[in-house]
């Protein structure tokens, strides 16, 4: 019998109901999987759930939650072969929007089951202060204003509003946020400018309504980096308008490049997100790590994923 650990994020926005999960547990059970449910009570504690699962050597792990909740889990994950399943929840779970899992448990867990597993990249964050393996993440990293929004959402309010708390958010960061002149390796090639924000992908999708890095593909050992450079809200504004109009990759301000390693400044403290979360370490490396988790995805080919990339 194959065994599954389910993590549960029990606080996360749009969370399916009781009974559709005691349905899933059901079906599980029916499948003759062997499936323990464990529900997090802390920030981090996913990390720690998903660890003991490639210990226990189970078959898959499912998480049911938001992109937080999945990159707890992917950094408990990163490097083994347990592969990992996502029931979405959360206030935008870009990850399901990205790959168009179903958000109804059972059919979500059919995917998990019978889908296809797909080895993918990770993006690592790491550098001053970010301790010695750093962190990783699955979507993107977000520096500057990215950053500064999600350091400045209060974690209470995004709980209970979601999305809402995020908008008003922004809004307001991006009425007295102010470029910073920072310089840049990419790939060991300098680059200096003053920085609003830049995206640093590992996927396309931003926050659930717009590609920002849409060349990017989770397998094919690069990351992709887009970098709007300004002065302050003007420059906030036009940059949202071409994201919104999909012509950011033909505007002359933008840059897109494509490299396995950034680099910024040791003494930077731009604030960054990582998958949504604010980052209190303030990294200053972001790296690709090549085939680093198996995830389980609907059988259908998927943009996001080259062909000739490695299962």
């Amino acid at each position: 019998m194959k065994s599954a650990l389910v993590i549960i994020n029990p606080v996360s926005l749009n969370l399916p109901a009781r009974g559709q999960l005691r349905e899933a547990a059901a079906w599980l059970k029916a499948q003759d999987w062997r499936a323990d449910w464990a529900f997090t009570r802390w920030a981090g504690e996913a990390t720690a759930i998903a660890r003991r699962a490639v210990r226990e050597g189970r078959d898959l792990v499912v998480v049911c939650g938001g992109d937080g909740t999945i990159n707890e889990a992917i950094n408990g994950l990163v490097g083994s072969q347990t592969p990992l399943a996502v029931i979405p929840a959360g206030t935008a779970n870009v990850w399901a929007k990205e790959v168009g899992l179903p958000r109804c448990p059972l059919d979500a867990l059919q995917v998990a089951l019978y889908g296809q597993a797909r080895r993918m990249d990770l993006g690592r964050a790491g550098g001053a202060g970010a301790g010695q393996e750093g962190r990783y993440f699955f979507l993107m990293a977000g520096v500057g204003l990215d950053g500064q929004i999600a350091a400045s959402l209060p974690l209470e309010v995004k709980r209970y509003v979601g999305a809402t708390a995020y908008a008003v958010t922004a809004v307001r960061e991006s009425l007295r946020f102010r470029g910073q002149r920072v310089r840049l390796l990419l790939d060991g090639q300098p680059f200096e400018t003053r920085l609003l924000m830049m995206v640093v992908g590992n996927t396309r999708n931003y926050a659930g309504v717009a590609q920002v890095t849409a060349r990017a593909y989770a397998n094919d050992g690069l990351l992709d980096v887009c970098l709007f450079p300004g002065e302050g809200p003007l420059d906030i504004i036009l940059h949202t308008l071409r994201v919104l109009a999909k012509a950011h990759l033909r505007a002359s301000p933008v840059l897109y490049r494509q490299v396995r390693r950034v680099e910024l400044p040791d003494e930077s403290v731009l604030p960054v997100q990582l998958d949504g979360d604010f980052c209190p370490a303030y990294p200053t490396l972001f790296e690709v790590v090549p085939a680093a988790l198996t995830v389980m995805l609907p059988r259908r080919t998927l943009p996001l994923f080259r062909r000739r990339g490695p299962p």
